[in-house]
Parts: structure tokens; C-alpha cells; sequence
């Protein structure tokens, strides 16, 4: 079998999606597939290389100019894809598009993956649309991204198969996308119970600041705004709390003035991207994690967490499974108000404890053998 997996972001670059291509790249090399990841990077110059976990890569320089990297994307899928069996997408926007068109020549099998919406998270940062998902569609905001909408709903009728994260994610593109019913699936992610390999990184880390974390993207859909409003309430009760925002994004420099503006300066700590193994570090050192988005589909980093057995307070509108959301402090992300009361909630020792115990008892155990293997049973179906 050959699969060339096209997408957006890899390592050394952070986040959900980077890591879950190079697992998925890793573990289908592991079972004998022939495998070539097709991404942008930060070289100067295109860069092939066979990577030491035995797949091949393709690293296209990242440009400012979009038309460029269409270009260029759609180049090297026409160059490389010809004797593959599938085009595995993981971006409908940034790569799915060129790889949509390269395909008109190709004739391939294209599988699109969907673990977010990219039109929403466009549209919240465009137009400051602070809304759920569903809510989004409900009110028919995407109408302002009314030709993108169009390019990627004919992304979706095209391709052999929709593979979603969730059932969260599947129902609301069958209700308002009009995705194709009989091609969609769902393969769930890791739980993250992968990386407690390391039983050191679950003792608990000694530290005179109370660190509340969050690792991801900064951006408007991730409600930060809200979240510095409240650590500001919080640093009142409490003058040992530290908010630690690890990533980049659009908001960072408008974060970063809101944070001056409230007096936050030295409370507030702006952290570049990390590897992967340094935020687990930094999970395991926290006090707690705070995800309070307006919506998440597929959290990874609320799943390494409660990998890690560390406290989350996570928004109510979040696609993990039903027998881990029902144990868990969810709010709702447009309540300043509920997202205070339930993290000073937590300040308090004995009630810090009885949450902790109650995720030490989470059952997490999907895991990357097991998303690897799903992928292989629906591939080997079109080779």
C-alpha cells in the first residue's frame, strides 16, 4: 500500500495536528506502508528527506504568499502522487484545495480528514464571531465566508471518505455542511494513554507558584480573552497563581496588551511553542489546565492531561467521549462568571483533591495502535 499523507503542519511544528501526522506517518511505516508526508516547514529551500522512523517527507517553504504555497503544494502532489493508492488530507483549506485540483489530473482516491472547522476558526478570527460551532451554523455566520464555504463543501462531495474525530464534529457537518452520510466515519483519537509510559511525569512537582496552563493555538476561538479577565478576579484570592500560555497565533500581541492593561505583568507568562515532551513537562508542573474555548472538538491537550492525572476545566461544548465528559468540570464559555467559580472552586484544597481522584479513575484507553489500525482496515479497501 502507498499513502501520501497531505498536511498543513508537522514536526518540529507543535499541536494536535503536527503530532498526529507524524504518529499516524510512524505507525503506518511500522506495518510496512509505504508512506510519503507531503507539508510546509520553515526551510529555506524544498527539502525530501527519509525520515529515521522509515517514512519519507516532503518539506515545502512556508510563504507569506497564499497563492504560492497553493502552487506549490499542488506541484509536488502532481509530481509524487502518481502510483499512490490514497491522498489522505488533513487540512480541507490549506492543502485539501490544492491537492482538490492536482486530483483532477491524478484520478486518486482522496480521504479527507475533519478533526475541526476551519471555516469557524477563520471566522472568528476575520469578524470576532464569538460563537459556539454549532451555534455558528445555527445562525448562519458562515454566510460571511460564503465562496470558502462553496470551495470546501465541493472538497467534501469529491473525496472517497470524511473520516471525522468525533460524533460531535460527524453530526453537525451531516446537518449543515450536507457532508455525505454513506462516506463518513469516525476514527477518535488517542486518549493520550500513550505517554504515561514515563510514571514520572505523574508525581506531583513541588512548586511555589499555582500554574494554570493552556497549550494551543492563540486564537479568538480559544476564548483567552475571557480566561485573562478571570485569572485577573482569581490573582485577588490567591496571589500565587501564574497563567502560563504556551503556543503562538493572530492574538498574541493583542493578548499580550491585554494583560499590561490589566496589570497582569510577571503574572501572565507568554511561552513560545514547545516539543512535545517539554509540555507534558509542563502539564505535570501545573496546578491546573484550562481549555474554555468557544469550542473544541477533539481536545489533545485536555487528553494528555487527564493522561497525566491533572485537574481540567474544559468548555461544555467539546466532542470527548460521553464517560469522560460526565467526570468532568465543563463550563460554559460565555459565562465570565461560571468559568470564576469553577476555577477558585478549585483553590480550595479538599476539593483540588476530590477532583483529582475522580480523574485518576477516568478509563483512557484508546491508543495510538488502535487509530492506527482503524486507518489500515479502511485504506486496504481501496488499494
Amino acid at each position: 500500500m502507498k499513502i501520501v499523507i497531505a498536511a498543513p503542519l508537522f514536526p518540529p511544528d507543535i499541536g494536535g495536528p503536527a503530532t498526529y501526522t507524524y504518529n499516524l506517518a510512524k505507525g503506518f511505516a511500522q506495518q510496512g506502508i509505504d508512506v510519503l508526508v507531503v507539508t510546509f516547514g520553515a526551510a529555506k529551500n524544498l527539502l525530501w528527506e527519509r525520515n529515521s522512523q522509515g517514512f519519507k517527507k516532503i518539506e515545502i517553504p512556508r510563504q507569506t504568499n497564499k497563492i504560492v504555497n497553493y502552487f506549490s503544494y499542488f506541484s509536488q502532489i502532481l509530481q509524487n502522487s502518481r502510483d499512490v493508492d490514497v491522498i489522505y488530507i488533513h487540512d480541507i483549506w490549506s492543502v485539501g484545495l490544492p491537492v482538490f485540483f492536482a486530483n483532477l489530473f491524478l484520478r486518486k482516491k482522496m480521504i479527507l480528514r475533519l478533526g475541526g472547522d476551519s471555516l469557524w476558526e477563520k471566522a472568528a478570527q476575520k469578524y470576532d464571531i464569538k460563537v459556539s460551532l454549532e451555534d455558528f451554523y445555527k445562525q448562519n455566520q458562515s454566510r460571511k465566508l460564503f465562496f470558502s464555504r462553496f470551495l470546501q463543501d465541493m472538497i467534501l462531495r469529491k473525496t472517497a471518505k470524511i473520516i471525522f474525530s468525533c460524533e460531535f464534529l460527524k453530526d453537525i457537518f451531516l446537518k449543515y455542511r450536507k457532508a455525505p452520510a454513506n462516506k463518513s466515519v469516525i476514527i477518535e483519537n488517542s486518549q493520550g494513554i500513550d505517554i504515561v509510559d514515563n510514571q514520572e511525569l505523574i508525581i506531583d512537582k513541588p512548586n511555589s507558584e499555582k500554574i494554570i496552563l493552556f497549550a494551543g493555538r492563540l486564537a479568538k476561538c480559544k476564548n483567552l480573552e475571557t480566561l485573562l479577565k478571570v485569572f485577573c478576579r482569581l490573582t485577588e484570592q490567591d496571589s500565587s497563581l501564574r497563567l502560563r500560555l504556551i503556543g503562538q497565533g493572530p492574538q498574541l500581541s493583542e493578548l499580550m496588551s491585554l494583560a499590561t492593561h490589566l496589570g497582569l505583568a510577571g503574572k501572565v507568562q507568554f511561552v513560545s511553542p514547545q516539543s512535545q515532551e517539554t509540555i507534558f513537562a509542563q502539564i505535570a508542573a501545573s496546578y491546573l489546565c484550562c481549555l474554555v474555548s468557544f469550542t473544541e472538538v477533539s481536545p489533545n491537550f485536555a487528553l494528555e492531561c487527564l493522561a497525566l492525572k491533572k485537574p481540567l476545566v474544559l468548555t461544555k461544548h467539546n466532542g470527548l467521549p460521553k464517560n469522560i465528559k460526565r467526570e468532568l468540570i465543563m463550563v460554559n464559555p460565555y459565562d465570565e462568571q461560571e468559568i470564576f467559580e469553577a476555577i477558585a472552586n478549585l483553590l480550595d484544597k479538599n476539593n483540588y483533591q476530590n477532583y483529582r481522584q475522580t480523574i485518576a479513575r477516568l478509563q483512557l484507553n484508546r491508543t495510538w495502535g488502535n487509530v492506527i489500525n482503524e486507518h489500515i482496515d479502511l485504506f486496504s479497501k481501496y488499494v
